[in-house]
């Protein structure tokens, strides 16, 4: 380790206080299906860097009925349970033993609130859901903001006024709702004015709304003393938790970059699926840019240090952020606190894939493996559909209705820091390719990124 590398903070798991508002709020919502973890018996990993397109793909498979999905990422349940580092480790790494270590109430509670999470949306506005939409907005908005003394049940209330309100001013019979971002900007608008310091900026919401609506706090969006969620949160949306008929019979797929360092923990926690890594390639070059971009935007924290970071390129353009390490923290993070930042995201890029591309077998033989280029998937519309149509046949799901459409029309920006543009990276392209070196070169060939000509 560098001398001058800072050491990661000991005390991140929630505060005694916490721990009482998220059992609070676990507590208003109707039960989920016991034992979920060990009955699911189909897991698709979607395995990528930070940055490479995961939150698009995941997003357009959510149009599958055919499959299940977590509303947002696996990290804060982990931090929620001392699994995420620095309570599990120096890195992002875990292992099956990670797992079995773990105390047999923070084990009951990863599993209750994944039986929670795991399942599929439901219709916005449905009057049928809305018991388990406002207490899921509750629970979630406490996971968002930890540091604020809030009582889940003011916010199940606030977030049930709010929905009852834009549905009694409603043109339509009832059901029809503004879109689900106008509603949350809503509730947070009410909650603001109920004292609570919710932070509109720290959601992934438009900017264009945001600016027609809001005062501009991208500077203050820096998160509190403890973090479970990272920003930019997820809005909530309604949702129907999985059956154990579901367990059974769709596959769940998980989306988080970091799981890249977890594959050995994730068969632990799903002992009875099958696995299957949906490797999603991106390269280099736009990937990097995008890490880049990232590091620079008002959201994306993930790890807060206990001495401040030294990152040329970062800490003297956002001096806000100089506690906080953005995205994934692979093995050996410590040897780049101090550089400059494309060579951090040329780090976070490889480290990624390379873990992807050395998984070793599983328990019972070779993973099987489903490469994916992002490049493919923001082309044309033919040739959009014709890659999620060959995912879906490598699935095994159905390729028709919803998910054809939004495979077809592709999906409005997710998490995203700019428009999309193709070959946006060109802009800073001498200096991209300054900090590709040839660790980044060799893990380009092994992902078939060999004509930088081609690269988009």
């Amino acid at each position: 380790m560098s001398p001058h590398a800072p050491t990661r903070t000991g005390a991140s798991a929630p505060r005694p206080d916490l721990d009482g508002r998220l059992a609070a709020a676990r507590g208003l919502r109707p039960p989920a299906t016991e034992g979920l973890t060990g009955r699911i018996r189909d897991v698709v990993v979607l395995a990528s860097s930070s940055r490479g397109g995961s939150s698009m793909v995941a997003e357009t498979l959510r149009a599958s009925e055919a499959l299940l999905h977590m509303q947002g990422e696996i990290n804060p349940f982990l931090r929620m349970t001392g699994l995420g580092a620095p309570d599990s480790g120096d890195c992002d790494r875990l292992d099956a033993g990670h797992l079995a270590g773990l105390a047999p109430d923070r084990r009951t509670l990863l599993d209750t609130e994944l039986a929670h999470d795991i399942g599929s949306p439901a219709p916005w506005g449905d009057p049928r859901d809305d018991e388990r939409f406002v207490t899921d907005v509750a629970a979630r908005l406490v996971m968002q903001w930890p540091d604020v003394p809030v009582d889940p049940v003011v916010l199940a209330r606030t977030a049930g006024s709010v929905l009852a309100r834009l549905r009694a001013e409603s043109p339509a019979s009832g059901a029809v709702l503004p879109c689900p971002e106008s509603y949350f900007l809503t509730l947070l608008t009410e909650l603001t004015r109920l004292g609570l310091p919710f932070n509109p900026w720290s959601y992934d919401l438009p900017a264009r709304l945001l600016r027609a609506e809001t005062a501009d706090t991208r500077s203050t969006a820096v998160p509190g003393g403890t973090l479970i969620e990272e920003p930019p949160f997820i809005l909530p949306r309604p949702w129907r938790p999985a059956t154990a008929h579901d367990a059974a019979t769709r596959p769940l797929v998980v989306k988080t970059p970091s799981n890249a360092y977890r594959f050995g923990f994730l068969r632990a926690l799903f002992p009875r699926a099958r696995f299957r890594i949906v490797h999603l390639t991106r390269n280099p070059a736009a990937a990097v840019n995008g890490l880049h971009d990232g590091w620079l935007h008002h959201g994306f924290h993930a790890h807060r240090m206990s001495r401040p970071l030294g990152i040329d390129g970062y800490v003297d353009r956002h001096p806000e952020n100089r506690w906080w390490w953005k995205f994934d923290l692979p093995y050996g993070w410590q040897e780049f606190t101090r550089a400059p930042l494309l060579d951090v995201c040329a780090f976070q890029w490889r480290s990624a894939h390379r873990a992807v591309l050395d998984e070793p077998h599983g328990a019972d033989g070779p993973v099987e493996r489903i490469t994916v280029r992002f490049e493919d998937l923001i082309g044309t519309a033919a040739g959009r559909v014709a890659c999620f149509e060959r995912l879906a046949d490598r699935l095994g799901i159905p390729f028709d209705g919803a998910f054809r459409r939004a495979a077809h029309d592709g999906i409005g920006p997710v998490v995203a820091t700019a428009p999309p543009r193709a070959g946006r990276w060109r802009d800073r392209a001498d200096a991209i390719r300054a900090a590709l070196g040839p660790e980044d070169k060799e893990v380009a060939e092994r992902l078939g990124y060999t004509d930088e000509a081609e690269w988009i």
